[in-house]
This record gives C-alpha cells, structure tokens and sequence, in this order.
C-alpha cells in the first residue's frame, strides 16, 4: 500500500519543528506508513510522505525557522476516518501507549459517527472518526435526532 503512487486530489502539508520526530511519531502512535521521504543539501530530509489509507496522504515538512512558542494550526482540524477494520476505540489506545495525549476521548456523535481528537507534537489537532455508528438511520433522522424534532 505505501508504495504505490497516484495523483491525490487533496492533501494537507504541515510544517513541523522536528521533522523525524514527528514522522515517527505518526508511525507509531497513529500506524501512518511511510510513503517516501525528500532529502536535502545536508541529507536529512526535509519532507516527508504518510499515508494513513488510499487517499489520505499527509506530507510532513521541516520548518525553515521553527519557533517553539508558535501555535500551529488553531481552529485547523485533519480528520481521517476509519474505513476497513479497527475502532477508534483501539487507535485511541495506541495512542497512549506511545505516550500521547488525547484532546477528546472516543465517543459517539450526534452525527452517526465515533471518534476522538488528538494533537501531534506540533499541535495540530486530528480527528479519528469512525461511523456510522448507527447504520440505519438516515440524514434526517440523524438531523432530526441531533435537534430534537421528530420526524413525524
């Protein structure tokens, strides 16, 4: 799966203070796969390519000027969701076992679907999700459900 390349329609880039750090950190704590990395003039690299699943690709790059005081992406939220096997609930716990913190606990929204936040060693914040939780309700149902109002 991490190998193979093709055009991606959409993908975030986010600037990081340390960038090996954090691509291994996505790796372990989180199960990216490492799709390829970009050296620069010294060889380290200086980008870094993660897959999460086909078409949810992630691209890590070195800050030119990290300043450890900076907030990264405030009111920025990356969501992946869980699509073919696993729980949000086992990610979740893979996440602490390698030392992390989660923003919010996995629980059930009022959207039909599970997840939970959590920020990366920059302080981005990503969203896990997995749903639905309740595979027969409709859009509807799930509005009318999350506003109170019944369907009839």
């Amino acid at each position: 799966m991490s190998d193979e390349f093709y055009p991606m329609p959409s993908f975030p880039t986010l600037s990081v203070r340390n960038l090996q750090a954090s691509a291994l950190w996505y790796r372990e704590a989180l199960g990216f796969q490492h799709v390829f990395s970009i050296p620069g003039p010294t060889g380290e690299p200086i980008l870094v390519h993660l897959r999460w699943a086909r078409y949810a690709d992630l691209l890590l790059r070195q800050d030119p000027a990290p300043d450890p005081a900076a907030v990264k992406g405030a009111g920025i939220t990356l969501t992946f969701n869980l699509i073919g096997g696993g729980s949000v609930d086992e990610l979740a716990a893979r996440a602490r076992t390698h030392g992390s913190t989660l923003v919010s606990e996995p629980k059930n929204q009022p959207w039909n679907a599970r997840d939970f936040r959590i920020a990366d060693p920059d302080g981005f914040t990503l969203c896990f999700s997995q749903g639905p939780v309740d595979p027969g309700l409709g859009m509807e149902q799930i509005i009318a459900r999350s506003t109170g109002k019944s369907n009839g």
